[in-house]
Formats: structure tokens, C-alpha cells, sequence
């Protein structure tokens, strides 16, 4: 069987500008994440995770040199490496997860801030935030997920799945490959 491909970021922002992915830990969302910051430059990916993109973004040599990465070790990071960001004029924003800090210590704040100064660079530029999900399998501060976002994609370890359509990926060495369609 014979597969080709889209792009996934005209799967991913077909609904608006704002873009929440969420899925268990393993589903795919920082590779697929990272795959849409080598079609949209200039970018920016912000981690709440540390360092733990690195070893992917070496095995994928193709993340362009006009992505920057920056970590956040704090709710109060995530604001100012926004602010930064804004000012850099990136085409794209991928923060990855939002929801780490409110996680730990469930201040209201730590979510909504971000959301705000995302929402409203949103007017012009794409954004893309991940979102972790409890034990439970919920999103830790899913309402405002919803409320903030355009379009909020789930992310399976092989579709994405959003407002009644789906994208099949794959993920290989090299990177992403999607929208996947038999032929």
C-alpha cells in the first residue's frame, strides 16, 4: 500500500490560529510539534520539560537554524519567554506543556497569564501549546484549554484528531510524516 502525505500544519491550523494538542504522555505531541516548527519559520519552542527536547531535536536534523529553544522553570519564565518571543517576531510559538506548573501547585494564575498573552499574539501569528494529562486521564486545566483555544487536536500515537476530521501520522527517525492517505 502506497501512503502520501500533506503537511501536518495545514491539518493542524485549518481551524484558527491558536492550537491546543493534549494526549497521554508517548501520544506524539512534542514530535509532532516539532515537525510543524520546520514548515513554519521563524519559530520559537518554549519547554516547561528542561532539556528533554534535545535528544529528539538531534535525531531530527532537519529543525531549521531560525527556530530558537528556550526552557522555563517557572510559571513566571513562561510569561517572560513569551514576551521575548513576541518580540523576536517568530512566525510560529510552540510552548510544550503549558500546564506543567499548574500541575504542581494548581495556582489559577499559572495557566491563565500565558493563555492571555498567547491568545491575543494569536491575532497575527500561530501558536501551538501542548497540554500534559493527569492520571486520570484528563487535561489538567482542560475549560481553559477549551476556552482559550481555536482548535483543540488530540493526539493518539498515530491520528490527530480534531473538530470532526483526523490526520494520520507517522513517526520516524527523520521526523513526522502526515497527513498520511492510502492510495
Amino acid at each position: 500500500m502506497e501512503y502520501k502525505h500533506c503537511k501536518l500544519s495545514e491539518f493542524v491550523f485549518k481551524n484558527g490560529n491558536l492550537i491546543s494538542f493534549y494526549g497521554t504522555a508517548g501520544s506524539g505531541k512534542t514530535a509532532v510539534a516539532l515537525q510543524i516548527l520546520e514548515e513554519i519559520t521563524p519559530s520559537i519552542y518554549i519547554s516547561t520539560q528542561g532539556k528533554s527536547y534535545e535528544a529528539r531535536v538531534d535525531r531530527m536534523s532537519f529543525v531549521s537554524k531560525n527556530t530558537f529553544f528556550v526552557e522555563a522553570n517557572s510559571a513566571d519564565e513562561v510569561i517572560e519567554n513569551i514576551i521575548k518571543s513576541i518580540e523576536l517576531q517568530p512566525e510560529l510559538i510552540v510552548v510544550d506543556s503549558i500546564n506543567t506548573f499548574y500541575r504542581l501547585n494548581r495556582k489559577t494564575i499559572d495557566l491563565i497569564q500565558p493563555l492571555i498573552f498567547l491568545k491575543e499574539f494569536s491575532k497575527y501569528k500561530r501558536i501551538i501549546i501542548t497540554w500534559q494529562m493527569s492520571m486520570n486521564n484528563k487535561v489538567s486545566g482542560e475549560k481553559f484549554m477549551r476556552y482559550f483555544s481555536d482548535d483543540v487536536i488530540r493526539v493518539t500515537k498515530n491520528y490527530l484528531i480534531g473538530n470532526l476530521r483526523e490526520c494520520k501520522f507517522k513517526i520516524t527517525d527523520k521526523g513526522v510524516i502526515g497527513c498520511l492517505k492510502n492510495y
